[in-house]
């Protein structure tokens, strides 16, 4: 019995230990404007392997919880600029940011 005990106990601690370094807990630059680019892109990546998103309109930084054996960082960049956000990494196609309310057009760099 206490062979038992102790193999769930390091089964247990082996697959918490390896679901928590797929955790990435990340910040980084992401362009708009006001309280609708906020909802937009927090929505954006309100998707399967995001575990939470946070957009900041003063600062521009959104921080985000995510799994990486679910998207990966380019994937998250990739969808934000499909939805009109400029990040750092990749550039909104001049649609996507044109489909953009007009209150959201930010300056672009």
């Amino acid at each position: 019995m206490k062979k038992l005990i102790l193999l769930i106990a390091i089964l247990y601690s082996t697959s918490f230990s390896a679901q928590s370094n797929n955790i990435v807990d990340q910040k980084f630059y992401v362009n708009g404007k006001c309280d609708m680019c906020q909802d937009r892109i927090e929505n954006i990546l309100d998707i399967n392997g995001v575990k939470l998103a946070e957009w900041d309109i003063k600062t521009k930084i959104c921080r985000v919880v995510y799994r990486k054996d679910k998207i990966s960082e380019n994937q998250i960049h990739q969808l934000l600029a499909e939805g009109g956000h400029d990040t750092k990494k990749v550039r909104a196609s001049d649609k996507a940011y044109n489909n953009l309310h007009h209150c959201c057009k930010y300056d672009r760099e």
